[in-house]
């Protein structure tokens, strides 16, 4: 019934909130004082992102207190509490559909022209031909002398230059030879809407962002449904209801995994978190995709389905990149698991037999990764072209992966962050690009400081071992990868919405669940505290890695030796000793006199 309720209630949100972004004007209801920006926002949205997690914490607690002092709370009236706060969650994302805090149509153009456009003609314009391709589609539609004036990002380097330094006027040759003339006059006419539905310096900053990066399996994705049709506001606000059943979908599979209060606590996570808000990529083109992959291979781990679960995992793997970090948490458990039979068990294991030394389950889970890359990786070859993984290699993750960016987060921008190199002191704008300094001095002393990092890294995975070590569920497990994502990989910020994992830990550790929505909170709080998007995106990741530490903390117990020579031995956990035997243990010794 809550799962109807719930699904019923969503969707009506998404329709009525559709609908009012579709109408060719405001609808009168909009117009009301309340829903303006500048009274909504502080009015209404703020105190919901501030308050909802810490209420839905002191909710938790006060369960938690009920609970071990005998009282009783009625189950159902919980149920409809914990329904009715996801439903808040998940409306408070979207501003709960006010057309005037968000984009005029709902969909997010800056995003539509660079996945929908680069998937669309990803053969065409790869990697790094994105924006010089655009201008002379421009310059052919009649707007030349205002495009010769312009500067673009040349993505082979990652630096902004005057288009007069391109290839742009003095060689069209170098774009248009990769299309047939149908395909160009296409993407010329594609061109022509984008500038028409936003021109101005809006327009003109599309070509200064940072190009174009999916893999080849998202863009195979992509150009599947970019191909449906021409750029057109109803055909985008179409494709950008996809996110939405993505969202969605990911709320309904935590209900089925961990019940009601597995989805409460992480859709309100989700909903009110800084780092993921709707402004960097809601109203996008299919960008929840590898989210509802992660989620999903969680919940099928829960469910004990891990065939679907290691491939929903190497299916994200394979849209970002980075989720590939989450095996470490089964990486550690399997190897553990490995690692106890050959020296418990030796005489039962044979090298070539893998069910002598690998657990079934642990078998179907790989089966599962190998199966969905099998599939993935050949079929987005043949959709792509022959070169697409190399040049994804070239550009995304050799290029633009290693380029800072003011909004990234991660132990990286810990390290490299300095008073002296903020972008409030080393920013320029008299330069083609105003962030060469503060990029060149973050990049410098990232080389200087990667003994440091690798010693965090090394620390939090031992850390991590440790606390896995006698775990055997792998949908417990799956959560520790984040703190390895934090450390490891430097990351733009709405990817921070894949902590809505941890809030398996949060269930295996009720006192954790408080403190991980108290975060959520913490990280507005702190959106509003900074100017510059440097220091607020750094202080952000100081907040998660203390989020990281606390998950950690919650679920291993102290180190000791006797517990390390244990587990070692394959003998069971010391137990520590009730003050009773303590008393009985410290009047049986031997008394000095």
């Amino acid at each position: 019934m809550e799962i109807g309720f719930l699904a019923t209630s969503l969707v009506a949100h998404a329709l009525s909130a559709f609908d009012a972004f579709s109408a060719p004007d405001k609808p009168f209801f909009w117009q009301s004082w309340i829903f303006l920006k500048d009274n909504w926002e502080p009015t209404v949205m703020r105190p919901i992102r501030y308050g909802l997690p810490l209420v839905t914490g002191l909710l938790l607690i006060a369960e938690w207190r009920a609970k071990h002092t005998g009282e009783t709370l009625t189950e159902r009236w919980k149920q409809r509490i914990g329904v009715l706060l996801t439903c808040i969650a998940f409306g408070a994302y979207y501003d709960f559909g006010n057309p005037n805090t968000r984009y005029a149509d709902y969909y997010h153009r800056h995003e539509f022209f660079h996945y929908y456009t680069g998937s669309k003609y990803s053969r065409e314009v790869g990697y790094t031909r994105l924006y010089e391709c655009s201008a002379i589609a421009e310059i052919e539609n009649g707007r030349g002398d205002a495009v010769r004036k312009r500067d673009l990002r040349d993505l082979r380097v990652n630096l902004i230059r005057p288009i007069e330094d391109t290839y742009v006027v003095s060689d069209p040759d170098e774009c248009k030879k990769h299309f047939t003339p149908a395909r160009w006059e296409a993407f010329r006419k594609d061109i022509d809407w984008f500038y028409k539905s936003a021109a101005g310096s809006y327009w003109e900053n599309m070509w200064k962002d940072h190009g174009y990066n999916p893999t080849p399996v998202w863009t195979m994705t992509g150009k599947l449904f970019a191909s449906f049709g021409p750029a057109n506001d109803t055909f985008f606000k179409t494709l950008a209801g996809i996110d939405i059943l993505f969202q969605l979908g990911a709320v309904l599979l935590l209900r089925w995994a961990f019940g009601w209060r597995g989805m409460m606590i992480a859709t309100v996570f989700w909903g009110v978190n800084a780092p993921a808000n709707f402004y960097w990529t809601g109203g996008a083109f299919i960008r929840m995709d590898w989210i509802f992959l992660l989620v999903a291979a969680l919940c099928f781990a829960k469910k004990r389905m891990f065939i679907l679960a290691g491939a929903a995992l190497t299916w994200s793997s394979l849209l970002r990149v980075f989720p590939m970090v989450m095996f470490a948490g089964w990486g550690i458990v399997i190897g553990m698991y490995v690692l106890n039979r050959f020296r418990h068990h030796r005489n039962e294991v044979r090298l070539g037999d893998l069910s002598t030394w690998m657990h079934r389950d642990h078998r179907r889970l790989i089966g599962g990764c190998v199966v969905a890359g099998g599939l993935l990786i050949p079929t987005s070859v043949i959709t792509t072209g022959p070169d697409s993984w190399h040049e994804f290699y070239e550009h995304t993750l050799k290029t633009h992966n290693t380029t800072p960016l003011t909004n990234h987060m991660g132990l990286e921008s810990v390290l490299t962050h300095t008073w002296k190199g903020r972008m409030r002191f080393t920013r320029d704008d008299n330069l083609d690009d105003p962030f060469a300094g503060w990029k060149l001095g973050r990049i410098e002393r990232f080389k200087q400081r990667q003994m440091w990092r690798w010693l965090i890294i090394g620390a939090a995975f031992a850390w991590t071992a440790w606390a896995l070590r006698r775990t055997k569920q792998l949908w417990i497990a799956m959560p520790f990868g984040l703190t390895l994502t934090v450390l490891y990989v430097n990351l733009t910020c709405y990817y921070y919405s894949m902590f809505m994992i941890a809030v398996a830990i949060a269930l295996v550790r009720p006192k954790f669940a408080p403190a991980y929505l108290a975060v959520s909170a913490a990280s507005q709080m702190l959106l509003d505290r900074y100017y510059f998007v440097d220091d607020k995106y750094v202080a952000q990741t100081y907040l998660f890695i203390v989020l990281c530490v606390l998950m950690l903390y919650s679920y291993s117990r102290p180190f000791s030796m006797d517990r390390l020579r244990a587990w070692w031995d394959g003998k069971p956990e010391p137990r520590p000793q009730t003050p009773a035997e303590r008393t009985l243990t410290q009047s049986a010794a031997p008394s000095s006199s």
